[in-house]
């Protein structure tokens, strides 16, 4: 992906021209919300509304667990507090970062 440089100018009141360009790129429109995610010392850009889209199959997904579980309570049970206490203890100090592209061959 080709990375560009698209600049625009903040004024007094702290206000500043979104540039066609991103706007094209953001799919924003009049009206539409810009959503600013500050990641440590840089700010991503995105369209807010489709930072808020759900994804269907996830819709569809937790509608199915939703159904069941209603459908078949008491084959819910709680986490079992010792699980949690090993997954706690196994992962403590490790630092993930979820934004990171995966390099290499990766069994998922």
């Amino acid at each position: 992906m080709a990375t560009a440089v698209v600049k625009s100018k903040i004024t007094k009141r702290s206000q500043t021209t979104i540039p066609r360009a991103v706007k094209n790129a953001l799919h924003l429109g009049t009206g539409d919300e810009l959503g600013y995610v500050i990641e440590g010392n840089e700010v991503r850009l995105v369209n807010a509304a489709m930072e808020d889209h759900d994804d269907p199959l996830v819709t569809h997904f937790l509608a199915f667990l939703a159904a069941d579980a209603q459908a078949h309570p008491q084959l819910l049970s709680s986490f079992p507090p010792a699980l949690l206490a090993q997954m706690q203890a196994l992962s403590a100090g490790v630092i993930i970062d979820h934004d990171a592209e995966i390099v290499g061959e990766t069994a998922l």
